[in-house]
């Protein structure tokens, strides 16, 4: 075991993510209807400043797939994450029928706080169907219990005292294959990551995609900054630096279970003008590529100390 990580550390890191994981499941159930597609979600208080941008994207995945026939799946989600949320106060997603035929529907969902959109998403359902298929295999990868989880990693790093925006809890168990953010060497752009839920999920196929919507946002921004002599730690601080995510693309290429090891492999390919873009695959444990992912993160200094 890694030093400062002891049994006591890592049960109570679990319980701490089980816990934020009920109350995430408990706001998904939550979303509201108040009118013709429209649809509320309560004050979003959790591990950070502002409305995490994942958080926003599976509520607008859910209130879309509320008009949707539920023999229907989620298969692609294409948008941009437009303003900064206010965690204390509740968010309004408002749900466009774009088009409906016999094998899609499509949906456009605005996040709005006072009328402002925060994000503009689009989403697509498909009936099922059978094709072509094919799928790049997952590279060699040692198991997730050979690595620590990410909040264990990062309470033993910091005594307990974690900067700002830390995401400590996530209500997801993160373990890093390859070099973790705070690390100081500057790495090829390539980053592995296992990711699950602490706790059995029910067998609702919404809510495990809209958990892993969520998750997807979570590391992409590593694969860009582990290759710059950027300060892990600055950057969530928001000390000289701010950082966000411009837009984001996801295909879900088959359903999926959030409660089982996913391996995430991400790579950053091309930085420039302060745009860092990245792109991810979710392979499950008997690797099936069950998700694809695409992302552009802002980066730039703010001369603030």
């Amino acid at each position: 075991m890694m030093a400062g990580i002891t049994d006591a550390l890592l049960e109570r890191t679990r319980a701490e993510r089980a816990a934020m994981l009920r109350r995430l499941v408990d706001r998904f159930a939550g979303i509201e209807v108040v009118g013709l597609d429209r649809f509320d979600a309560a004050p979003a208080a959790g591990a950070f400043d502002r409305i995490y941008g994942g958080q926003s994207l599976a509520e607008a995945f859910i209130a879309a797939a509320k008009t949707v026939d539920p023999n229907r799946r989620l298969h692609s989600t294409h948008g941009y994450f437009l303003r900064l949320g206010d965690p204390s106060r509740e968010v309004s997603y408002v749900v466009d029928r774009l088009r409906d035929t016999r094998s899609f529907s499509v949906r456009q969902v605005r996040a709005e706080q006072d009328g402002q959109a925060m994000i503009s998403f689009i989403f697509s359902f498909a009936a099922p169907a059978h094709g072509i298929e094919h799928q790049t295999p997952a590279p060699a990868t040692p198991p997730p219990d050979t690595f620590p989880p990410r909040d264990a990693l990062l309470l033993a790093r910091h005594d307990g005292a974690l900067p700002p925006n830390s995401g400590v809890p996530w209500p997801i168990d993160l373990r890093y294959v390859d070099q973790p953010p705070w690390e100081r060497r500057i790495g090829d752009g390539r980053h592995r990551v296992w990711m699950r839920v602490d706790e059995n999920l029910p067998d609702d196929p919404i809510l495990h995609a809209a958990v892993l919507l969520f998750a997807s946002d979570l590391t992409l921004s590593d694969a860009v900054i582990n290759q710059h002599p950027i300060v892990w730690e600055d950057l969530i601080a928001a000390r000289g630096l701010f950082g966000a995510s411009l837009d984001h693309a996801f295909w879900l290429h088959a359903p999926t279970r959030v409660d089982r090891w996913l391996l995430h492999v991400q790579e950053s390919t091309r930085a420039v003008d302060g745009r860092g873009f990245a792109t991810g695959r979710f392979y499950d444990e008997t690797g099936v590529l069950v998700a694809s992912v695409a992302q552009e993160i802002f980066i730039k200094e703010t001369g603030g100390g």
